[in-house]
Parts: C-alpha cells; structure tokens; sequence
C-alpha cells in the first residue's frame, strides 16, 4: 500500500506531539511493507533547496529512513499560517499527488498543508484526517479567544466575530466553509480524545468521527519504582514546549509561594523566546532549574529523575503525548481541569486536578504532596493498573482502517 502522511511541519527541525504521532505512524507502516512518504511545510534557509517548482522551493530527503518531501514558498504569504486554500499550491499539489500515485493519504494537520486535501478531492484520491488540535475550525488553533477565555467552538463563525473581532468575517466564513468541505468529504476522521471529537461533532454534528489513541513508544521508556515516606524531596516537573499557551508560569507562581525547601522544579524544553526569559526572570529560585530540551531516546533518563509531572496548560490540550509517557512510567501527573487532561487524569486516582491558571490552588496540591509523600505510592499503585497503547497497537489500529478503506 503506498501511503503520504500530510504533516504542517516536521523533523528534524520539528519535533513536538504531531510531528512524533506522523514520524511513528510512517516508520511502523514502512516496516510492515508499506511504501511511505511524508509531505510537509518547512522554513530552512533557501540554500538547503534542491529544487524549485513555480514559486516553492523544495527538497527530498530521508529521516530515519522515512522519504519526506520539504517545500517552501519563495516569498512566504503572511496569512500562510491561516489560510486552507492557497491558489500558488494548486497545481504543485496536484502533480505530487499524480507523481507519487498513493492509494491514500493520511493528514495529521492542515497548516499550510490544505490545498493536498483539495487536490486530493479533485483526484479522487481518499484520504482521512487525524485531529490533533481546533486548526480546522479555529484560525487561532486553541479556541481561546482575544480576551483570553476558553471558546467551545466558532459557532458558524457567530462567536469568532464577537470575541475575536479582529478577525475579517468574510475570512472566518470563507474558512469555516473549506472546512467544512474537508472535514465531510473524508473518508473518516480518526481523534485521539473524546474531548477533541466532542468540540467538532458539536460544529459538525454528522461528522464521522472515530477515537484511536495516540499510543506511546514503550520501548524507549522505563518505569518508575521509587516508593515514598515522610520527609521526602519530591521532585516535580514539566516537560514541553515553552509557550504562554502552556502555562509554564503558573507552576513558577505556585512554587514561589511555597516556603519549603525539600522540592524541586525540572523545566524540559524550548520555545517562545520572549516568554522563556520571563520564565527564568520570574524563577530566580535554586529550587527550580531549566534543562533545555531531551531527545526523544532520553525520555527515560528524563521522568526517572522526576516524581511527578506537571500540565498546567491555558488551553483545551486534547492529548498531551508527556501525560500517556508519565503513566506508562508509573508517574502521577497534576493537570489543568480542562480538555483531554481532564479526561485522563482523575483526582485521587492517578494524579491531581487544578482550576485552569490557579496558580493557588495548584500551590495547594503541591503543599498537599510534600506534607505527605506517601499519597504518591497510592496513586503510583493505582497507574500500574492504566494500560498505555503502544505505537504499534495505534499503528494496527491505522492500518486496518487504511485497508477498510480503499
């Protein structure tokens, strides 16, 4: 079966959640025979082209052995990270698709990656989508609006223009009408949470939505036996990207009001630069240290030197990949009370709950666990009994969906 993933970027210079589901998607299915090629958006400077077609630089290469075809426009549109319908892609995505004469094509986000659908479409060729954030309904992706609130969803674009008002509403129809057209014209669409499904089905209420969770690499992970007492140093942590939406200063909030010395705080990441100085500005604290970020073989060597992981994200988060890596190493997680967090993480069972940016009510979970350690061991206990999907089960999942299918 010859299978083109669709991804709005990827590695080796992105490496983040949607990036990891294509990359392990397209190395199992290339290891059970499949012919495999991942078609992507990327920034590189203009010398790593080999190619140009029309008016895209372009580049084919191999990543761990997987083919991807990288392109970039010569002249970057400003509205590129917005917009679904791009006429200078048109006829390039038309003659990939003729070229590469796949049997199906799988999307893992549309950013800059829309007008391969619409050919797609044009050919015939079926093709499904895996939601893994509100891009299609959502220009802004998180659903929180200009005055920083949660949305629940655009509404036909009626709530887009009352909290978002900067947004042009012809734009907002015109986009939400693409969608639309992609979204119904799949052959399915796959969601990795319930939440997530929830969000587009209230937009879309026919939407053949189906729930396949992203699965974990469990060979690269180890579990985490430590067993806990009285008096213990616990030692917390966050691992992820550093960006506002992420929610990273409300942890340093909390733990700034905390007097005890016996924590600490592990940072794992990159990000926003801006908001990664205020971070350590607002951090100046020799309880808490930034680690930059760990490649994805290091993971193990990570949340083994962590007790519990922290998700304090300002936005929905549909299935944080480091929430499924943290219970499959028999770690307890303290999360935002909204999205898929909320979904997964129950309180007193395999973790905590905190009201959404409550920088108080997260120091009082802190307290909570540093006065007595041993809740850890009740939780720890409780997540052994959690079953994680491996990448492989997802990828089966996959597959037989692809032969369903076609």
């Amino acid at each position: 079966m010859k299978i083109l993933y669709l991804v709005h970027q990827f590695y080796p210079m992105y490496y983040t959640g949607t990036e990891k589901f294509a990359l392990n998607i397209a190395l199992i299915m290339q290891k059970w025979g499949h012919n495999v090629k991942v078609i992507t958006y990327s920034f590189y400077e203009n010398s790593f082209y080999d190619e140009i077609k029309g008016n895209l630089f372009s580049k084919e290469y191999l990543y761990q052995g997987i083919p991807v075809l990288a392109f970039k426009h010569k002249n970057i549109p400003p509205d590129i990270h917005f917009q679904l319908q791009d006429e200078s892609l048109e006829r390039i995505a038309r003659e990939i698709i003729q070229k590469e004469e796949p049997d199906i094509i799988h999307a893992g986000h549309l950013m800059r990656m829309g007008e391969f659908i619409l050919a797609a479409k044009m050919l015939e060729v079926p093709y499904i989508l895996t939601l893994t954030d509100f891009w299609l309904i959502c220009p802004k992706v998180i659903l929180v609006n200009s005055e920083g609130d949660l949305c629940t969803g655009p509404r036909l674009g009626i709530i887009c223009q009352k909290k978002c008002p900067e947004l042009d509403g012809k734009f907002i129809s015109t986009r939400l009408r693409i969608s639309e057209h992609i979204l119904l014209n799949a052959k399915t669409i796959i969601s990795p949470s319930n939440f997530l499904a929830s969000i587009f089905k209230n937009e879309l209420p026919c939407l053949p939505v189906q729930i396949i969770n992203h699965g974990i690499n469990l060979h690269k992970l180890r579990k985490n036996k430590k067993s806990y007492k009285k008096g213990d140093k616990i030692i917390f942590g966050y691992a992820g990207s550093l960006n506002p939406h992420k929610g990273v200063h409300v942890i340093i909030e909390a733990f700034r009001k905390i007097k005890n010395h016996n924590i600490g705080l592990k940072i794992y990441g990159s990000g926003d630069a801006l908001y990664t100085n205020k971070l350590k500005e607002m951090a100046k604290d020799n309880r808490i240290e930034f680690l930059g970020v760990y490649s994805e073989n290091q993971i193990a060597d990570v949340l083994e030197n962590i007790d519990i992981i922290i998700i304090p994200s300002l936005w929905y988060e549909n299935y944080p990949l480091i929430l499924h890596e943290a219970f499959a190493s028999n770690i307890p997680v303290l999360a935002s009370n909204v999205g898929g967090m909320a979904e997964k993480v129950k309180d007193n069972i395999n973790g905590y709950t905190f009201r959404i940016s409550d920088s108080e009510h997260l120091k009082e979970l802190i307290e909570k666990i540093i006065d007595n350690p041993e809740l850890l061991n009740v939780l720890k206990h409780n997540i052994e009994n959690i079953i994680v999907p491996s990448i492989e089960q997802e990828a089966f999942a996959y597959e037989k969906l692809y032969r369903d299918l076609i």
